[in-house]
């Protein structure tokens, strides 16, 4: 009787247990369910927001100069080796796409060059309208973002790139700087991602770590204040591009 009683009990238990894991797998199963169906209705929303914008675009201003000088940029953006849609996108956050664009310090035309700059690519490609040609001046603007690739060889290329498109926009040196401060700190100075956050350490502020780094004490191309707007700058086109490579 006793044996009986065991095996009854243990039948029980049994019973019990493989009903446990039925309502466990059924659990696990409508969880995993349910994060499948999020998913899903992610991507989805993911794909209708690129179509808004893929659509807004396309009927925008912006879109319509896009299309006009879509032709010449991917003719010069394949010579030089880049993607067309990261010249839209660079040339999106230098003017907006309008021809006359001008800023503060100078800068003219649709790739923002300065006189100095348009004046040296004018001899070196034999054009000699860069600042009043929209078409010369995105030839030079590549051609120009093409020299600041050169300066960078040992980085991944999407680095390079991004490692270009701040040299473009406040200089070789001061990217020179910042990644002698990164490999101070034994960081790796060829990667945008480590070399970016050391732009803000180039202050005169900072004379102590520049004491460190450099023999006479202060960076060798000279002091820099604006870090944020070259930071935004690359980090803007690069979200940009991220878009146009799905919508364009």
């Amino acid at each position: 009787m006793k044996e009986l009683h065991f095996l009854l009990i243990l039948v029980a238990i049994l019973s019990f247990a493989a009903c446990s894991k039925k309502q466990d797998a059924s659990a696990l199963l409508n969880t995993r369910s349910d994060s499948l169906i999020a998913s899903v209705e992610k991507r989805l929303d993911e794909k209708r927001e690129l179509l808004r914008l893929k659509t807004d675009l396309e009927s925008s201003a912006l879109g319509k100069s896009i299309s006009k000088y879509k032709p010449i940029i991917k003719k010069y953006a394949k010579r030089y080796g880049f993607d067309w849609r990261l010249i839209v996108a660079q040339i999106a956050q230098e003017s907006g796409f309008k021809e006359k664009a001008r800023s503060r310090v100078g800068a003219s035309g649709l790739m923002q060059l300065m006189p100095r700059t348009a004046k040296e690519i004018s001899h070196e490609l034999d054009i000699n309208y860069i600042m009043k040609n929209p078409r010369e001046n995105i030839t030079a603007g590549i051609y120009h973002l093409k020299k600041q690739m050169r300066y960078f060889p040992d980085s991944p290329f999407n680095d390079q790139t991004q490692l270009a498109l701040a040299s473009y926009n406040c200089g070789a040196g001061r990217i020179f700087d910042a990644q002698s401060i990164a490999e101070y700190y034994k960081q790796a100075s060829n990667r945008w991602m480590y070399v970016k956050p050391y732009l803000s350490t180039l202050k005169h502020s900072d004379w102590e770590l520049h004491l460190q780094v450099w023999p006479d004490g202060k960076p060798k191309y000279g002091y820099f204040y604006g870090y944020n707007e070259t930071i935004n700058y690359v980090d803007r086109i690069w979200d940009t591009y991220k878009i146009y490579k799905v919508i364009l």
